[in-house]
């Protein structure tokens, strides 16, 4: 195949299902396997969100130097537990993660019908965008409580400052340890300082985080996906309908979109996480950071959120595509590329 056929034929226009789309799924098939797919990544890199939320909640480097310095000391310090603490109150975002894919499919299967799928980055960007609007409902609440316990037990270092230590102070004066788990006396914690309101502190922030992040992923994932595509039929001579071990381009454009998504929505990333535990208004929390980060912000927790989104999305794709291709409905067995 000459570059010239290559550029007459649309990836999207062929005969095999390179995009297996919600219609030619069976979903009573797909759900159990992608739950287990998501939670057994969740938890093998649940550790990562820990490290890298103590590092972005940190005053420039007063407590960890580095990723690995967190690691060593956490471990030291505070034992194997601490990189779980927090855990158990994200399982609700699982729920989450099977409306956001259902959303997400079934917006990207209207556009694709009215706009032709050879827009696949486009379509996508738009559909994750949408589809993470509504996750914030259930993301921000489990995020907020997640934190606190996360820093519990150094939490006036990860505070940001004297006067944002109410919560921290509901929790020492609760008289509660031992009788109540530690994630309900945060939630009893927050409620007695902020009310229902203070579960959503930080949902703007947080929908300026993922709804971009979803659209950046999504562009990125299928951008890097063209990119494998290009190399095979031009590099490699592979046949557009014949193009082997497309689940191992979905993976590394699974990593590569990751981390590309890392560091482009960092900033609000640390900016969220401020907000949700210092307890600052979005103004004062973007003050703090001009003047004790500096340029450092758009770095601050950036490792660990680039090997947590990376290894993440590498194993979700690989994970997520995987159960689809395993999960097709028997009309569409034959034409699913592997």
């Amino acid at each position: 195949m000459t570059s010239s056929d290559t550029d007459a034929v649309s990836f999207d226009a062929i005969e095999k299902l390179h995009v297996i789309e919600w219609e030619h799924l069976d979903l009573k098939k797909f759900y159990p396997m992608a739950l287990v797919t998501s939670w057994t990544v969740r938890t093998a890199l649940y550790p990562m969100s820990v490290v890298k939320s103590r590092l972005q909640l940190q005053r420039q480097n007063e407590i960890y130097k580095g990723t690995f310095d967190a690691f060593k000391k956490i471990a030291s310090k505070e034992g194997f537990t601490a990189f779980y603490r927090g855990f158990w109150i994200t399982i609700p975002q699982l729920s989450v993660s099977f409306m956001y894919s259902n959303i997400y499919e079934r917006i990207r299967g209207i556009l694709s019908k009215e706009f032709g799928q050879n827009r696949s980055a486009a379509i996508s960007a738009v559909s994750g965008g949408i589809a993470s609007l509504g996750g914030q409902l259930i993301f921000v609440p489990t995020d907020l409580i997640a934190q606190h316990m996360m820093v519990y037990k150094n939490a006036e270092s990860f505070s940001g400052g004297a006067k944002n230590l109410d919560v921290v102070n509901a929790l020492k004066n609760d008289k509660l340890e031992g009788k109540l788990t530690l994630g309900l006396r945060v939630v009893r914690a927050v409620y007695k300082v902020d009310g229902l309101k203070g579960f959503y502190r930080g949902y703007i922030s947080s929908i300026m985080l993922y709804a971009p992040s979803s659209m950046v992923f999504w562009s990125s994932y299928y951008h890097y996906l063209d990119i494998f595509k290009q190399v095979r039929v031009n590099v490699f001579q592979e046949n557009l309908n014949d193009i082997k071990n497309l689940t191992v381009d979905q993976s590394l454009s699974g990593l590569l979109g990751g981390v590309t998504t890392a560091i482009f929505t960092n900033f609000f990333d640390v900016l969220r996480i401020r907000i949700q535990v210092h307890r600052t208004t979005y103004l004062e929390t973007l003050q703090r950071l001009i003047k004790y980060e500096g340029f450092s912000v758009f770095s601050k927790g950036l490792v660990p959120r680039m090997i947590n989104n990376g290894i993440y999305s590498l194993f979700i794709m690989f994970g997520y595509e995987t159960a689809k291709k395993f999960c097709v409905l028997p009309e569409y067995e034959n034409k699913v590329v592997w």
